[in-house]
C-alpha cells in the first residue's frame, strides 16, 4: 500500500473513532457529525421474504431534504415490482438509482413478484426513468439467458405482434417530450416475462464550455463549470456554493505538458525569473512511460510553482499579462526545493489572478459530482459512474465504473494515457483514478497537509479513495508515483 493512503486511513480510523465527523466515520448516522435527525423514512418490504432495499446513506432518520438513494435486491425467485404507500410517487428516478428527498416524513413500501416457475425474468432499463436529455439511449437487459426483449414507447402494452424487437443497434430513445416506455421478454419454452413500465421526461442539456489552449506547441483543453452552482459537499449533508465561473483542466496534467514548461522555466537563460524544482516528474508510475500519461512522482509544492510557470510561458506565447497565482511576501514563488519550502508552504493564491493554478477542493468536487447542474452525483458514487455506488464494501452496486475509472481492478498496477476512459458529465476524464489529484486546500485534519482528490490505479472499490466526496491528504513534500494534479483557473 502507498504511505499516504495508509496513514491517511489510519487517521480517518483514529477520527472516526473519537466523533469529529472524519469522511464516512458516521455513514450509519442520520445527518453531519451526529447532529438531530429531522425527519424517518419507514420503508418495508412485500412480500417480507422477498428482498431487501439499502437506504444511503444507512439509518431511516435524515435531516431535511437529504436525498436518499434508494437500492433493491431482490431474493431469488422474486423481483421488485412497484413503489407503493403514501409517498410511492414522491420516489424518483435519477439514471440507474431510486431516490427520494427528505422534506417531511416518508413511507414506502417495496412491492416484489414472485416469479412463477420457468418464468423469464423481467428485462430492466438504464436509465430507469426520470428526466433525461433528448435522444439519451437506453439500455435493456433481462437476467435469463438467451431471452428477447420486445418494447413500446407510446404507453401501450407489448405484444410480440406488434412491439419492437430490441436490439444494440435498435434501443429506444427518448424523444422531446418523454416517453412511457413499456417492455416484457420471452424465450421459447418458458412462460413471458411480466411487463415493466419506464417513464422518461426530457430536459435541456446545458453546453459546457469548452476553450483548447497551447504553449509550446502542446494542446491542452479546459471545461468552463458555471457560477452560482450549490451542490452537496461531502461524505454527509452538506452544501457548497461557488459564485464565480472557472476553468478546469479535461485531462490531468501529462507529462509531455509538464516537461514542456518544465524545460522552458528552467532554462539558464531565463537569469533572475528561472524556476527550480524539487523533483524532475516522471512519465506515468513506471519508467518508460508514454508521454501522454499523467505527470507522476511530482510534490504539492512542485505542482504550484509549475503552474506560475505555466502562466509565464503562455504570458510570453500569447501576448497576455495574467497575474501568476501563488506569491509569497509579494512575490512570484519560482523554486519548490526544500531550501525554499517555507516560502512554498505559505504561499498564498491571489483571489483576483487569472493565471493557473490548483483547484481548490470544493471546485474539485463541483466538477467531480456535476451531473447537470441541478443533479449532483451521489457521494458514494465514483465521477462519472452513475451506474451504482463504489462503496461500503458489504454492497459495490457499480456496474460501469470501468468505463470512466483507472483503478485496482483493471489498470493492471500502473498508470496510463489520459483521456482513454469516458468523460464525466463535465466533460472531463480520470477524475476518479489513474492519479490522485493535490488540490490547494490545506486538510482540516492538519493544516501542514494538502487535500488530495480521487484515486489511483491501486485504489479498490469498497474504499473511500474512489468516491467523488473524499478528501485524502499528502505532505507538501512528498511525491509518490500514485500522485498528480490537473490545474484550474478562475474565469
Amino acid at each position: 500500500m502507498k504511505p499516504f493512503t495508509f496513514i491517511s486511513l489510519i487517521a480517518f480510523l483514529i477520527c472516526t473513532a473519537l466523533f469529529s465527523g472524519c469522511g464516512g466515520g458516521n455513514r450509519g448516522k442520520a445527518g453531519n457529525g451526529g447532529l438531530p435527525p429531522d425527519y424517518t423514512l419507514n420503508l418495508t418490504v412485500d412480500p417480507k421474504e422477498a428482498g431487501e432495499v439499502l437506504l444511503t446513506p444507512l439509518g431511516g432518520k435524515y435531516q431535511k431534504n437529504t436525498e436518499v438513494t434508494l437500492t433493491l435486491g431482490a431474493k431469488y425467485g422474486y423481483e421488485f415490482r412497484e413503489w407503493a404507500g403514501p409517498n410511492r410517487d414522491e420516489v424518483v428516478a435519477k439514471d440507474d438509482r431510486w431516490t427520494i428527498k427528505m422534506d417531511g416524513h416518508k413511507q414506502l413500501v417495496a412491492s416484489f413478484t414472485k416469479l412463477e416457475p420457468n418464468q423469464v425474468a423481467t428485462p430492466i432499463a438504464s436509465p430507469l426513468g426520470g428526466k433525461v436529455t433528448v435522444d439519451t439511449e437506453i439500455t435493456l437487459t433481462t437476467t435469463t439467458e438467451g431471452a428477447t426483449n420486445y418494447f413500446t414507447v407510446d404507453g401501450t402494452d407489448p405484444t410480440i405482434e406488434d412491439a419492437v424487437v430490441y436490439s444494440v443497434a435498435g434501443k429506444p430513445m427518448v424523444p422531446p417530450g418523454g416517453m412511457t416506455l413499456k417492455v416484457f421478454a420471452v424465450k421459447e419454452g418458458m412462460q413471458d416475462s411480466n411487463i415493466a413500465t419506464f417513464v422518461y421526461f426530457t430536459i435541456t442539456e446545458q453546453p459546457v464550455e469548452e476553450i483548447t489552449h497551447n504553449v509550446g506547441g502542446v494542446d491542452f483543453s479546459m471545461r468552463r463549470a458555471p457560477s452560482g452552482l450549490t451542490f452537496p459537499f461531502g461524505m454527509f449533508t452538506a452544501t457548497a456554493t461557488i459564485d464565480y465561473a472557472f476553468w478546469i483542466g479535461e485531462t490531468e496534467v501529462t507529462y509531455e505538458l509538464w516537461n514542456k514548461v518544465y524545460t522552458w522555466a528552467t532554462a539558464e537563460e531565463r537569469g533572475d525569473g528561472r524556476y527550480h524544482f524539487q523533483n524532475t516528474g516522471n512519465p506515468g508510475s513506471h519508467y518508460g512511460g508514454e508521454t501522454t500519461e499523467p505527470v507522476a512522482a511530482l510534490s504539492w509544492r512542485d505542482a504550484i510553482i509549475w503552474c506560475n510557470a505555466l502562466t509565464e510561458y503562455f504570458n510570453a506565447e500569447n501576448n497576455l499579462s495574467w497575474d501568476c497565482v501563488y506569491t509569497y511576501e509579494g512575490m512570484i514563488v519560482r523554486d519548490s526545493r526544500d531550501a525554499n519550502a517555507d516560502a512554498c508552504d505559505n504561499a498564498t493564491a491571489s483571489p483576483g489572478a487569472k493565471g493557473f493554478r490548483l483547484p481548490a477542493s470544493k471546485e474539485w468536487e463541483l466538477a467531480a459530482r456535476y451531473i447537470n447542474g441541478t443533479d449532483w452525483l451521489p457521494y458514494n458514487h465514483a465521477s462519472g459512474d452513475l451506474s451504482g455506488a463504489c462503496y461500503p464494501p458489504e454492497r459495490v452496486t457499480t456496474t460501469r465504473i470501468g468505463d470512466y475509472v483507472w483503478y485496482a481492478g483493471n489498470s493492471g498496477e500502473t498508470t496510463h494515457p489520459v483521456a482513454e476512459k469516458r468523460r464525466n458529465a463535465l466533460g472531463l476524464f480520470d477524475m476518479s483514478g489513474n492519479v490522485s489529484e493535490m488540490c490547494f486546500d490545506r486538510h482540516w485534519a492538519d493544516t501542514k497537509r494538502r487535500v488530495i482528490r480521487g484515486g489511483d490505479y491501486w485504489s479498490k472499490t469498497g474504499t473511500y479513495f474512489l468516491l467523488v466526496s473524499y478528501e485524502n491528504w499528502a505532505e507538501p513534500r512528498e511525491a509518490y508515483f500514485t500522485l498528480g494534479f490537473r490545474f484550474a483557473r478562475t474565469d
